[in-house]
């Protein structure tokens, strides 16, 4: 049984053709910065968190990045089951909740705990976006949706990351979180009333039960190790930036280079995904060893990071939806998921929480991103000999 005869992904609502599609990825691409941002931006509000709370408050990032790792799975696994707007509606309305229940947190345990719920209800949203974007977007269009989902994830370090610092030096990092609490509040308003969106179907066999069937599938389990390796070197050379002399470079530089290659995207999506996603693993293996060569090179380790994994990722995504075994939200959940148990990792180290020399980060991830790439070359071959 193929994953088109189990997931509901594979009988899509069917949009009109004036379908507003342009509307649909501005608010994907608004509603993933906002969701991705929570990660990122948080870097800003550490110095004053720091002076408020002690340097325990640096747990708020792995604490997050693993929260939304563990939602993926929990909640946006069911975005088939659910109805993709469902979740996407619940995980936007809860996080903006919390963000503004956080802004009032006396203690560092409750801002802890909170942060990871946080990240555990907002995990649902990338999953049930891209089921609701291949329900929602003709085919030939989905390049856009995600496109702007790639946005989000990435981009937002750059856009979130901004926005986060001109929130930290005026209204400090209570209203911060409130801004952004408002903000995820009005795009689950937008994701209540999106059409086009199959409604839930259950399915013989619950979700939950199919991450393993998922999982031990070539393709997507290769991709999940990619995704992995490629979001924990993002994250850690955008750290090391960001400790830098220059942090509101490297967010531009982030936010830059993002937007170059998604406005280039009809062209890069001519090429096959498995070669696209061999250049992304190349590029960000040379951003790794830059960096581990010389952390005065930062920005250039930054901008070919950023690069590669926004090759990497919709190149590895478009792998996933295309060689799922049984249900495609379940696959796309556990792909997602895998990106944020990288962040998390990378977290522990960009935060000092964890002590280990950056040249031992950095030798981890060559290592890790060089069997990546040898592994994409052996299954491309192996693709065109079939």
């Amino acid at each position: 049984m193929t994953a088109s005869q189990t997931s509901p992904v594979a009988a899509p609502a069917g949009p009109a053709p004036d379908a507003p599609i342009a509307a649909f990825c501005v608010f994907l691409a608004a509603a993933a910065t906002l969701a991705t941002g929570q990660l990122f931006g948080f870097l800003a509000f550490v110095p004053q968190l720091t002076e408020r709370f002690g340097s325990a408050v640096k747990l708020g990032l792995p604490l997050f990045a693993a929260g939304y790792a563990v939602g993926m799975i929990l909640l946006g696994s069911l975005a088939g089951r659910l109805g993709a707007r469902r979740v996407l509606v619940v995980s936007l309305a809860a996080g903006g909740v919390l963000s503004l229940v956080t802004s009032l947190a006396p203690h560092v345990s409750v801002l802890l705990g909170l942060r990871f719920a946080e990240g555990l209800v907002l995990g649902g949203f990338p999953p049930a976006a891209f089921v609701a974007s291949v329900q929602r977007v003709p085919q030939q269009k989905i390049l856009f949706p995600n496109s702007a989902m790639v946005f989000g994830l990435l981009g937002s370090a750059g856009a979130a990351g901004l926005a986060a610092r001109g929130l930290a030096a005026t209204v400090g990092w209570r209203g911060g979180l409130v801004v952004f609490g408002l903000l995820l509040l009005v795009v689950a308003g937008v994701a209540a009333v999106q059409r086009g969106i199959a409604p839930g179907r259950p399915s013989p066999v619950h979700p939950y039960r199919l991450v393993g069937v998922e999982l031990a599938g070539p393709e997507v389990l290769f991709s999940a190790a990619c995704g992995m390796v490629t979001m924990a070197t993002f994250v850690t050379t955008n750290g090391a930036a960001q400790k830098g002399p220059h942090p509101i470079a490297a967010l531009l530089i982030v936010l830059g280079a993002v937007l170059t290659l998604l406005a280039l995207a009809k062209l890069i999506v001519r090429r096959p995904a498995d070669l696209r996603r061999i250049v992304g693993l190349v590029l960000t293996l040379a951003g790794a060893a830059v960096l581990h060569l010389s952390e005065d090179q930062v920005l250039v380790a930054l901008a070919l990071a950023t690069v590669g994994a926004t090759l990497t990722v919709p190149a590895s995504i478009q792998q996933v939806v295309g060689n799922a075994r049984k249900a495609i939200p379940v696959a796309v959940a556990s792909f997602t998921c895998s990106l944020f148990v990288g962040g998390a990792l990378a977290g522990l180290a960009v935060t000092g929480l964890v002590a280990i020399e950056p040249s031992t980060v950095t030798a981890v991830l060559l290592a890790g991103l060089a069997l990546a790439g040898v592994g994409g070359v052996i299954r491309s071959a192996q693709s065109r000999r079939r």
